[in-house]
């Protein structure tokens, strides 16, 4: 039965769905720290190593030393009594000349036992003496001088030997006069090749001389006929020799103020250092190295590799990149006292309450660096003319004297710290620092990679 009522459809009231909201604000707080993240600048960390660096240029330089081509008087065939780079003294057999070649057969069948007289075994024992009384382990280099004067010692007492009864069989044979023995003039060491630039001074050198292209050497030793006049071996009277090197611009700058360079031989790996000059000649420019070893070692080169290291240093390898600048003000260190609750080192300063009354407050703070009369301490603690005393002397000082320093941000504790650092060397990427300094950096400590992303004393983790 239709009671003629109105049937209203009910409508469920709008509920507030707590869940959507925590959900909608965590969302927002992720894309803001995303955005945050992905926007700021992040801290790289890098862990301080031991290293050394150094500018390092290779160059091709050019001997000079004193040596002097010795020609023949007479034409014939050529025989030779010492090896190249022998050490020989003053009238020492060096060849001899024979104009019909009779004496070749005659030295090269000879097996005749030499006997030493007493007088060349005193020599011997003379020279074995100066030896031992003179060697130093420092100088390793007369180990082989003293070789070098043994053998030719030896092989002068033979050669004498044999010439001198070559020179009576020749005379028998009524041949000597086509026979001639030649002695040198001075003492040094012989070589038996020539290039044509023995007689070419290292102050008249210039650029032209570096070009190798052109460069020619003639060997000596020869068994066929010789004219006379033709040159039959080199002698180098002095151990002292030089090389020069041809620079550019901005090597000469880098060279100029070096008294002393340190640098390595490429063909064997060989270090010394040496005195250096350099210097100017029209539009080029020129190192000249100092030495007075080693000479025999290079004998048979005129052009030779050599590596010159400039600014070299060990110590603390750093990157350019940490390095940041810091303003420091400077105190007297005998202001500096220890007190507080943690007996801290700091400073006792002169506060005034609202009453204007003066007090002294203990202000810690950390010393950055000293010298012999200073300790430097972190500016943003005091401002100028802020005034600190000292209970010893009972005196006061004025905060006033500020300082920069260089240093790293060190994040060992997972914050921020100041640490001075000495450079000893830098580049355009690296730069060694001082090891083991008061208030520096040591060995696998852990600093900001980029000094500009580190903000002091903020926690990093």
């Amino acid at each position: 039965m239709n009671s003629g009522k109105k049937v209203a459809r009910y409508r469920k009231p709008k509920s507030f769905n707590i869940g959507v909201l925590v959900f909608l604000i965590i969302f927002v707080y992720v894309i803001i720290s995303v955005y945050i993240y992905m926007t700021k600048d992040h801290l790289t960390i890098y862990e301080v190593k031991e290293g050394s660096t150094s500018d390092d240029s290779i160059f091709t330089g050019l001997i000079f030393r004193d040596e002097e081509v010795v020609t023949t008087d007479m034409a014939g065939y050529i025989n030779y009594y010492h090896g190249d780079g022998d050490r020989v003294s003053k009238n020492s057999t060096i060849y001899s000349v024979d104009g019909n070649k009779d004496s070749y057969d005659l030295i090269g069948s000879s097996e005749e036992t030499i006997d030493l007289s007493q007088e060349d075994i005193a020599n011997l024992k003379k020279e074995i003496s100066n030896f031992q009384k003179n060697y130093q382990d420092s100088n390793f280099q007369t180990v082989y001088n003293f070789k070098y004067d043994m053998e030719n010692s030896l092989l002068e007492i033979v050669n004498d030997t044999m010439l001198s009864k070559l020179q009576t069989v020749l005379e028998e044979n009524g041949t000597s006069s086509t026979f001639k023995v030649m002695k040198s003039k001075s003492s040094g060491i012989i070589t038996y090749s020539t290039d044509g630039l023995e007689e070419l001074s290292i102050d008249a050198a210039t650029a032209e001389n570096f070009k190798s292209d052109s460069y020619k050497k003639t060997q000596l030793r020869t068994v066929d006929l010789i004219e006379k006049g033709s040159p039959v071996y080199k002698i180098i009277k002095s151990d002292n020799w030089n090389i020069l090197i041809l620079l550019n611009k901005d090597q000469y700058k880098q060279l100029k103020e070096e008294e002393n360079v340190t640098i390595t031989f490429t063909d064997d790996g060989l270090t010394t250092t040496v005195p250096v000059t350099v210097y100017q000649e029209g539009t080029d420019y020129f190192a000249r190295l100092d030495l007075d070893k080693f000479m025999v070692r290079y004998l048979s080169q005129r052009f030779i590799k050599v590596e010159i290291s400039v600014n070299s240093a060990e110590g603390l390898k750093i990157p350019v990149s940490s390095i940041v600048k810091k303003d420091f003000y400077q105190v007297p260190l005998d202001y500096f006292t220890t007190g507080g609750d943690s007996g801290s080192t700091g400073l006792i300063m002169e506060t005034y309450k609202d009453n204007k009354d003066m007090e002294y407050v203990f202000v810690p703070t950390d010393i950055y660096y000293s010298d012999d009369d200073y300790g430097y301490v972190d500016a943003r603690l005091f401002e100028p003319g802020d005034k600190i005393y000292s209970e010893e002397e009972e005196k006061e000082f004025s905060i006033s004297q500020k300082q920069t320093l260089e240093g790293v941000f060190n994040v060992n504790k997972g914050y921020a710290v100041f640490r001075r650092i000495e450079i000893l060397y830098k580049n355009e990427e690296y730069c060694i620092v001082e090891k083991g300094t008061k208030y520096g950096l040591s060995v696998y400590d852990h600093i900001a990679l980029d000094g500009k992303t580190a903000v002091e004393q903020k926690i990093i983790y």
